[in-house]
């Protein structure tokens, strides 16, 4: 069973990079356990971690919201998933899982994050070990953005 407090942490750290870096409020649905990992976005960007507590985030997205996401970082419209608005994404991901690795170092664990990986494509199955929990996440409208947390280990 995973510390309720480490959900509680990965929420308010996506909540808070949202509102500084898209200037969004995000609307979280109710977190859940699964069995894996099954994207339902075509872009997905994963990070790992390690230390205290190791494993994944995997954030995905439609590349309709990708692109959304992209123009409020850049403050201009942006229409074109190209390598720009990739790294973008994959920067996106960066921030909220350092904002992340904050939080919990604040609960007593501390945990290195590694450089993003953004792949696009469909049908994607990952794997992973331990709990896995899948939140999904609203910004432009419902769910349209879902977070998986793969959690292995643990104090």
């Amino acid at each position: 069973m995973v510390d309720v407090r480490i959900v509680n942490s990965v929420l308010a750290a996506a909540q808070g990079t949202y509102e500084s870096v898209l200037q969004m409020q995000a609307q979280f649905g109710k977190p859940q356990a699964v069995k894996d990992i099954t994207p339902k976005y075509n872009i997905v960007t994963v990070i790992g971690f390690i230390g205290d507590i190791e494993g994944n985030f995997v954030y995905s997205f439609n590349e309709e919201t990708a692109l959304k996401i992209v123009s409020k970082m850049m403050m201009m419209e942006y229409n074109t998933l190209d390598e720009l608005s990739l790294s973008a994404i994959g920067e996106l991901g960066n921030m909220t899982s350092g904002s992340i690795a904050m939080n919990l170092e604040k609960l007593g664990y501390k945990i290195d994050i590694t450089p993003p990986t953004v792949i696009t494509g469909r049908d994607m199955k990952i794997t992973a070990e331990g709990l896995i929990i899948k939140l999904p996440v609203s910004l432009f409208v419902t769910e349209d953005v879902e977070l998986h947390i793969a959690i292995r280990g643990g104090k």
